[in-house]
């Protein structure tokens, strides 16, 4: 095939970068006599990039604007005018990381409904939110063990007894605790560098905490109830003070024989929602990226928190989300937004983290 006098040679110079090396590379399955290249089997909402060189044999660039930031679309395809010879770099639509799953873009409507029992009435207003790209998150909240391994120690309160008494057993199953918000980002950050350095990520990928909608959405997994599980929230559902259930209609109901550990659980001891994703509900309130503010007014796309704090001038609030084994069922809520300065207070409020895996931005 010809275009523009050059021989465009489609078999030797397709290569990608994938997370595993059993990973199905992307495959290129037409370029039109007029240089249009379709590419295929890519991650839906991602960003993949065209490198184009002079000849077969290279050498390969990236630098050609418009090439190297393409959108994929909903069906896992790119379509680009390329009048050179080429080859596409992106990760491939099978196979996640470990440990993590595909959370596709889409349009869903952040808040709860002026009917929900208990809620937010100034910061919880509904509106529709847009997520032009996909991204993975963990499966679990980042365990013990994860974070020991990477990050040297075990802050969480069943490694330690804070008074030095009776030292607790850790229990390195269950999802770290007692995490400021820096040392969540840190987290990310070191994560990245080190599959960076092993040669796992896609250029231009990083780990980082979710932004508040990016969490919301992938905790509602297409419901629009109070909870992914349902309208009401029981004990035994999840792990929360099972004694101050919620109940769609009414609020909260107490139920004096309700479980309460006074604990966190393993990992995934409960079923997960729609999406694959446990304990989105109860076990741990999670950071999320986002400084609290109020929501936008109307319909918006990618929305991040404020750049600034809001209400204090200086006092950074950032949010957490998902209620925790100390929470009653209504800090449960897919809806239900908290806020706490990310220095101060952890001790008393218990808070862990998921990372996502997402384009840089």
């Amino acid at each position: 095939m010809r275009f523009s006098n050059r021989w465009l040679h489609i078999g030797t110079a397709l290569a990608a970068t994938v997370l595993e090396a059993n990973a199905q590379l992307p495959v290129i399955t037409s370029l039109s006599q007029t240089g249009v290249l379709t590419c295929t089997n890519l991650v839906p909402g991602s960003i993949a990039s065209v490198e184009w060189a002079p000849s077969v044999t290279g050498p390969w660039h990236t630098n050609w604007a418009g090439l190297d930031a393409v959108t994929v679309d909903s069906n896992g395809v790119i379509q680009v005018d390329v009048p050179m010879f080429y080859r596409v770099r992106g990760l491939a639509s099978t196979n996640p990381p470990p440990g993590m799953v595909w959370i596709p873009p889409g349009t869903f409507v952040m808040g709860s409904p002026v009917t929900e029992k208990e809620r937010g009435p100034y910061d919880e207003t509904q509106h529709t939110v847009t997520l032009t790209k996909g991204f993975y998150m963990s499966k679990n909240l980042v365990t013990q063990a994860q974070y020991l391994a990477l990050m040297g120690n075990n802050p969480s309160y069943s490694g330690t007894n804070p008074d030095g008494s009776k030292p607790v057993s850790p229990d390195l199953s269950r999802p770290v605790e007692q995490v400021g918000w820096y040392d969540a980002t840190n987290y990310c950050g070191r994560l990245t560098a080190s599959e960076q350095a092993a040669g796992r990520l896609p250029a231009g990928w990083v780990y980082r905490l979710p932004t508040e909608a990016e969490w919301e959405y992938a905790c509602r997994a297409g419901t629009t109830t109070a909870f992914n599980l349902g309208p009401d929230l029981r004990s035994g559902m999840a792990n929360f003070q099972g004694g101050s259930e919620y109940v769609s209609g009414i609020g909260t109901v107490v139920n004096r024989n309700g479980v309460a550990l006074d604990r966190t659980t393993a990992v995934g001891s409960y079923p997960p929602n729609a999406w694959g994703l446990y304990d989105m509900q109860g076990n741990l309130s999670e950071w999320c990226l986002d400084l609290y503010g109020a929501y936008p007014v109307g319909s918006v796309t990618d929305p991040r928190g404020p750049a600034t704090p809001q209400y204090l001038p200086g006092y950074f609030n950032y949010v957490f989300r998902g209620g925790g084994w100390l929470s009653p069922g209504t800090e449960c809520r897919s809806a239900y937004r908290g806020w706490i300065n990310p220095v101060v207070s952890v001790i008393y409020y218990p808070l862990g983290f998921r990372p996502v895996l997402a384009p840089g931005q």
